[in-house]
């Protein structure tokens, strides 16, 4: 898990011995906090739920559905897209989560198993699934798996921290993101945990919470 990796001899110190500017922010702004969760159901369905609207909005979704118990597999694998909706969803988004559970139930997608695969292959398998694209199975690879080269480079947030590690004038974008990046593998994840810290303190004047 990402405490574990972040520690003395991980994956954070390895990263600041290549890079400087990181060295330099861990120094300022302290390491970040272990914001690892459980590779389930519930971490993938909450990503998909906060996709394009506010952590606010998202959390009191996901509390509707656990007042309406909609919160587990095998329960949205059976219900109509109308009953995943009453919680909040929209009719998009209640398709994503019936089709992730349905590939749950059925055993065609084992959470648990893609611990033993390697971290591409993990991207490959999860954007297979209707709903779930590039950021989500980062960030799942991320803080879900402990990924630590993991790279989410259109996270808006993640560019921002990224604009002000490196003094930059203006936000790269996605492309110029994995340039920016290239010399930190294999420990890129170990960055994005640090530009989002970054973020958290210059930006949002908070550690950026639950994802």
């Amino acid at each position: 898990m990402q405490d574990k990796l972040l520690k003395s001899g991980g994956a954070l110190d390895k990263l600041a011995a290549l890079d400087p500017d990181i060295a330099d922010a861990v120094k300022t702004f302290g390491p970040p906090a272990d914001r690892s969760l459980p590779a389930n159901f519930d971490t993938l369905a909450r990503s998909i739920i906060g996709q394009q609207i506010s952590r606010s909005a998202a959390y009191a979704i996901w509390q509707r559905m656990k007042d309406q118990n909609i919160q587990t597999p095998d329960s949205i694998a059976t219900m109509s897209v109308e009953r995943v909706m009453q919680a909040g969803l929209s009719r998009r988004k209640a398709e994503y989560l019936i089709g992730i559970a349905d590939e749950v139930t059925s055993g065609r997608l084992d959470l648990e198993a893609l611990h033993q695969l390697s971290g591409d292959d993990v991207q490959k398998r999860l954007i297979e699934i209707r709903g779930i694209g590039a950021w989500t199975a980062d960030n799942f690879r991320l803080f879900a798996l402990g990924d630590m080269d993991a790279w989410p480079v259109n996270d808006l947030a993640l560019q921002e921290g990224m604009k002000r590690l490196k003094g930059l004038d203006e936000r790269p974008n996605g492309k110029q993101m994995e340039q920016l990046g290239a010399n930190w593998r294999p420990y890129r994840g170990a960055g994005a945990l640090m530009l989002w810290h970054i973020y958290g303190i210059l930006v949002r004047r908070a550690t950026i919470g639950d994802i």
